[in-house]
């Protein structure tokens, strides 16, 4: 009878491509991070080094110049690390060159920091390329002798050529490790993902059995892992409301079904009695009063079945007088008060922003009901009820025939009418009750019923302050 027609499928990244991709980038984070630690911790150690022997050769060098000035070759000749490691140039205050390593003529003498003297100390070396592209880290000092602290200018090149290299060959192994460990983390996040999202497919493959001649079934049931709780409670949740929907969507095409029925089949047989031989024009009228009967109840039965489809249509609020409202609504059902002599009693006053229409229709359904279901010689008492707040309750009690305690939750229900009340009043289609509580819903507001079977009914309805409209 229904069908549960399945959503087409949206364009949209996979989770597994989600999650595999924030997990390459907390990879790469990871593995950058750690590899760019060690690479300068490297760099700064290779640095502290290269500038300690810097300063290291520039102290020793100045020393023997102020003890033994006429020494100093022979000392700087004796040093074993003199052409694998550094180079000096050293010279007298005007820049006379009085002696310099072997290639250090490829660096110029300008290229060398500032030169300090003994009483400062000796900062760190700065870096050069030189012609023959290897690099030194240079260093320059002022050597003290005969109390002149500018006696010989010393310069030293101290060849960095192998750090570098060994930085630029720890660089690239740094990134060809970076590159395998994303690749191996792809692997491995691909493999860990889909396995992970397996639960989820199964579920998926369990909810796609279900029908709608099987919304009895429950996810919540079969074996998930923990983190899938709350969404196997919700499409339980889900499957209960449309398993609820479904039962009561099919009880009230049954039932629609039914009140449509009567009527149709009472204006066919009308129909039948007249066509079955010649008749005078006051039969033909009868019948066709009768008819109009069904007609109309027809188009009553239509209405509010329409009205309950979309009761917000044409929802104008105003604020009116709920007394003159009342009393409206009294002298409207007069006449049938009079026939079976029950008296209709107005309490109270108070204004109320609501739809004029709706609420007419609301509380006229609850009055319709009780001069139904009350006696001859009985009473109807409407009670205007405002409360400190600025709610407002309406109150109709009656002293009819009353309602029985297992049956006041369904009377709300679409065409819902007990057997005593089918009885009492065969006209009625069981959609007044639910027309007012749709009407309340829509302003907010609720109705509640309580009855005494034999001893009467009554109907509260429950109006929330709102604010003030133009009055009506």
């Amino acid at each position: 009878m229904f069908s549960m027609k399945q959503p087409e499928a949206h364009s949209s990244t996979a989770i597994t491509t989600r999650l595999v991709v924030f997990y390459l980038v907390s990879t790469l984070l990871i593995l950058f991070s750690t590899n760019w630690f060690q690479f300068r911790a490297l760099s700064d150690d290779l640095d502290f080094e290269d500038n300690d022997f810097l300063v290291e050769r520039l102290t020793t060098l100045r020393s023997i110049i102020a003890r033994h000035p006429d020494a100093l070759k022979d000392q700087i000749q004796s040093d074993p690390h003199l052409k694998s490691r550094y180079l000096v140039r050293v010279q007298d205050k005007e820049g006379r060159p009085l002696l310099q390593s072997p290639g250090m003529s490829r660096i110029p003498v300008e290229s060398f920091p500032p030169a300090v003297t003994a009483a400062e100390k000796i900062g760190r070396g700065v870096k050069h390329l030189a012609v023959d592209n290897r690099s030194y880290l240079l260093g320059s000092v002022w050597a003290e002798g005969s109390g002149d602290p500018y006696y010989r200018l010393v310069q030293v090149a101290l060849d960095v050529t192998e750090e570098d290299a060994l930085r630029a060959k720890y660089l690239y192994k740094m990134g060809l490790s970076v590159s395998i460990g994303l690749l191996l983390a792809a692997g491995m996040g691909i493999f860990i993902t889909r396995r992970g999202l397996r639960p989820l497919q199964s579920m998926a493959a369990t909810v796609a059995q279900i029908t709608e001649s099987d919304l009895h079934q429950r996810i919540r049931a079969g074996s998930w892992p923990k983190e899938l709780d709350q969404l196997t409670i919700a499409l339980d949740t889900m499957l209960g409301r449309l398993e609820e929907s479904f039962a009561r969507l099919t009880e009230f095409s049954a039932n629609l079904a039914h009140e449509l029925r009567t009527p149709l089949n009472n204006l066919r047989g009308e129909a039948e009695v007249a066509l079955s031989r010649a008749r005078s024009n006051d039969e033909y009228r009868r019948i066709i009063e009768s008819s109009m009967e069904e007609y109309e109840r027809l188009s009553r039965t239509v209405g509010d079945i329409l009205f309950l489809a979309r009761p917000d249509q044409g929802h104008l609020p105003q604020t009116i007088q709920v007394g003159a409202e009342m009393e409206t609504l009294a002298e409207y059902y007069r006449n049938l008060a009079d026939e079976q002599q029950t008296t209709i009693s107005i309490q109270g006053n108070a204004k109320l922003s609501v739809d004029p229409h709706l609420f007419q229709r609301a509380v006229g359904n609850v009055i319709s009901n009780a001069l139904h279901y009350t006696t001859s010689g009985g009473r109807i008492t409407v009670s205007i009820l405002p409360a400190g707040d600025g709610s407002l309750e309406i109150a109709i009690a009656d002293d009819g025939m009353g309602i029985a305690p297992s049956e006041l939750p369904l009377i709300f229900d679409r065409f819902y009418r007990s057997p005593q009340a089918r009885l009492r009043h065969n006209q009625g289609s069981g959609l007044g009750l639910a027309i007012v509580s749709s009407i309340m819903a829509l302003h907010g507001g609720a109705v509640t019923v309580s009855s005494k079977p034999g001893e009467g009914t009554v109907v509260t309805l429950k109006f929330p302050r709102q604010e003030a409209h133009p009055a009506r």
